[in-house]
């Protein structure tokens, strides 16, 4: 059983994180949350926590300050720092505060999937699915290295040496998830990633993450997510304070 707490100030992004963990999870944790480093403190002494997930800059105590202490008392618990811009110097604090790695916000369940199997060596049923196999670590591999490329369903067929019709039902088959839908997945986490913690603009994040015509990848982001990436961006800058 692996207990998770959950520390951050904003609501929705607090709300978000445990109703995916616990959907990660299931009946294999328990996860918890606290909306402050003082509550956050408080909440790890009671429920000895195995991973923490702590958001850097939070009101009263922050998250560096509040893990130098739980580091004290609970010294086993990994500690993960959720930081919404990709920065070297963030990186420095959070491993001199004790924290094992950091996350950038806003964090995707395969971001949390990957960071349980790093820690706990956690098999989800859909990590089971998609990388328990030869074939599922191969492709996904083979989907990190080449996402941001005009890419298809027979290059990825031709690399794993099978025809592509062949290569389609076995991935189906072995991974629960059609070669497109595996890759959108992955285009669109980065892609959301990029909105958040850069400046770049709709066009540019379109073409880093394989769309090169703007007005497709505005498509398929606003029918995977619900919204134009203009509006994804506005929506996540008017939950950060001026110092995040």
């Amino acid at each position: 059983m692996i207990k998770v707490l959950v520390v951050e100030d904003e609501t929705a992004g607090r709300e978000a994180l445990v109703t995916r963990l616990r959907h990660i999870l299931k009946q294999d944790g328990v996860v918890e949350s606290a909306e402050d480093g003082n509550q956050a403190i408080r909440r790890a002494l009671d429920i000895r926590p195995d991973l923490i997930l702590m958001d850097i800059v939070m009101p009263r105590m922050n998250g560096l300050e509040a893990s130098a202490v739980i580091s004290e008392h609970l010294p086993k618990a990994a500690i993960v720092f959720l930081t919404a811009y990709d920065s070297f110097d963030y990186a420095v604090q959070a491993m001199r505060a004790g924290g094992r790695d950091y996350l950038l916000k806003p964090v995707s369940e395969q971001d949390l999937r990957q960071l349980l199997a790093k820690l706990f060596h956690i098999d989800t049923e859909e990590e089971k699915a998609r990388e328990n196999t030869p074939f599922g670590s191969a492709i996904e591999a083979w989907l990190y290295s080449h996402y941001a490329e005009d890419i298809s369903l027979e290059d990825a067929a031709y690399s794993m040496g099978m025809s592509a019709a062949y290569f389609a039902r076995k991935m189906k088959a072995e991974t629960g998830a059609t070669f497109l839908e595996r890759l959108t997945e992955l285009r669109m986490a980065r892609a959301r990633q990029r909105l958040t913690v850069t400046k770049l603009s709709v066009g540019e994040i379109g073409r880093s993450v394989g769309y090169p015509d703007p007005n497709y990848f505005v498509k398929v982001f606003k029918r995977a997510t619900g919204m134009t990436p203009s509006e994804y961006r506005t929506t996540q800058n008017s939950d950060e304070t001026p110092t995040r």
